[in-house]
């Protein structure tokens, strides 16, 4: 599924008309699905009569279609009031389709907004078509006065149902910036198309559940937006065949390269992710002080001596060992719970920079951290790699002209990716994937369940996993990511959004792939 901004729908739009299909002929189909999705929450309310449906309009194409939705809200015995919110007085043209224009407020007869207190304090759902995707500037003067009640009704009547058409007033399509007096829906109506501040924070925030609605736009049209949502449509056919006459190299070799006394458990997070990801057989190169405690933890792995420091760090002259047996694995993972010192930072620079190929490498924490104190890195570390940064982790790769506190824009992602040659795993919520060549793929997932220590090592590991199974390395991270947020979502569930530990997440991995499989599980 494709995600847009305001300028690609616009588009959109405008290629419509090449399919004779017309401005107004759109605005009746998202009225449409707006009045079907009002009545469907509703239903799902147990309202055992008629709502009362209040529907603040501006004077523009959302207005316009929160009009057409209110016309037939209106005709399936709902009681509707539509209140004009433009400045100007100006109402869209669909008003003049109205049987009963009765049912529209204008603002000259209701100059102390006391009509509005009145509505809002009757109406058991609220429709915001007063902006959408064109917001201009700061919300102000008698607007600002009509969202300020409306937030104040919602907080002292939660009961109160506020639905968005495409995205709630106060928030920047483009930017997923949200303005402070902006609205905060349960339910945000995409029409066509989600759009980026759907899956943006801290706009996300603000929108509530995402519905997508059809609006009669031929699928062909959007074929040149390269940012896509990542569903189980296009995860599914990902994920890697278990042919009934395999064995373990069948699914292949994935080589783990991290760990120390300080972080003993990142090794078990993410060797016991590959393997539970479906990955054959995962050797830790990892110090071998640790190895006794991860043999309680995962009998199943085997592992490569590498030498140490005294105080149980990688050693820098490690890599000689790992190159030595390199050629026999699918897949590499690097980094998680490496420690930085000197020892581990010099070996990251003999391992990565010295012009070795490397099978498939998922580059991870404290590796990343080490790369990024190099000037250029990425100019001896060349090759097709998968990196899987957090924001800070991000804003040091990019380097000094970058703030950890800054968001860091699709732009930028697709300009790194390309400049690094690197496939980039933006972690956070809505985790975007940003391959070289342009394409983002966003996870429709933000849980803060998620938010504790040691879920990226789990990510890290599955990905692997995946990749030494035979998936590319681009629909790896695509499947990995996916995966990964599906199990923290039924964790959440399950526990709710404290409390889950990294470790929880490795149990659910199979039984949710085998959910998308089809499995009854």
């Amino acid at each position: 599924m494709k995600i847009v901004n305001t300028n690609e729908m616009k588009g959109i739009e405008l290629k419509c008309l090449e399919y004779n299909i017309s401005t107004d002929t759109l605005m009746e189909n998202a009225g449409l699905a707006t009045a079907e999705i009002c009545n469907s929450i509703i239903l799902q309310s147990k309202a055992t009569k008629p709502s009362n449906i209040l529907i603040l309009a501006g004077s523009g194409n959302n207005g316009g279609d929160a009009i057409v939705a209110g016309r037939l809200l209106s005709e399936q015995g709902h009681k509707v009031t539509i209140y004009n919110c433009s400045r100007s007085g100006q109402i869209h043209d669909k008003a003049s389709t109205l049987p009963d224009t009765s049912i529209i407020i204008q603002p000259k007869s209701d100059q102390k907004l006391d009509l509005l207190a009145s509505l809002m304090s009757k109406a058991t759902l609220v429709l915001d078509g007063i902006i959408g995707t064109g917001i201009n500037g700061q919300i102000s003067g008698r607007l600002k006065l009509i969202l300020e009640m409306l937030k104040a009704r919602q907080e002292n009547h939660p009961k109160l149902t506020v639905i968005a058409i495409d995205v709630p007033t106060g928030v920047n399509t483009n930017t997923g910036q949200a303005q402070e007096s902006g609205i905060t829906a349960d339910v945000t109506i995409a029409l066509g198309y989600p759009k980026l501040a759907h899956y943006t924070m801290p706009a996300a925030e603000h929108c509530g559940s995402i519905s997508v609605a059809e609006i009669g736009i031929p699928d062909t049209i959007a074929d040149d937006i390269t940012t896509m949502l990542i569903t189980d449509e296009l995860v599914i056919p990902k994920i890697p065949s278990r042919p009934m006459n395999a064995h373990k190299g069948t699914f292949g070799k994935v080589l783990f390269v991290g760990g120390c006394q300080q972080y003993k458990g990142a090794s078990y997070l993410a060797t016991r992710a590959a393997s539970r990801t479906g990955a054959g057989l995962v050797t830790a190169a990892t110090p071998p002080s640790i190895h006794l405690g991860l043999v309680g933890k995962v009998p199943e792995i085997t592992y490569l001596m590498i030498p140490e420091t005294h105080d149980g760090y990688i050693s820098s002259d490690a890599d000689k060992p790992i190159m030595n047996t390199i050629k026999d694995y699918n897949a590499v993972l690097i980094g998680c719970g490496l420690g930085i010192t000197d020892s581990t930072t010099n070996f990251v620079y003999n391992l990565l920079l010295s012009n070795s190929q490397l099978p498939s490498p998922v580059i991870d924490a404290d590796a990343l951290t080490i790369l990024s104190k190099k000037t250029n890195w990425y100019k001896k570390f060349d090759q097709l790699a998968i990196l899987t940064p957090h924001a800070g982790e991000m804003s040091r790769l990019i380097g000094p002209e970058s703030s950890p506190r800054t968001p860091i824009s699709n732009d930028i992602l697709i300009k790194c990716a390309n400049k690094w040659n690197k496939i980039i795993v933006m972690k956070g919520p809505y985790t975007r994937i940003v391959p070289p060549g342009g394409l983002v793929f966003i996870s429709p997932m933000a849980n803060p369940a998620l938010a504790s220590a040691g879920t990226g090592d789990v990510l890290g590991g599955t990905i692997a996993g995946l990749i030494a199974q035979g998936v590319n390395m681009t629909d790896a991270a695509i499947t990995g990511v996916y995966i990964h947020s599906l199990a923290g979502q039924h964790l959440k569930n399950l526990m709710g959004d404290a409390g889950v530990v990294a470790s929880d997440i490795l149990n659910e991995l199979p039984s949710t792939i085998a959910r998308l499989k089809g499995s009854n599980i």
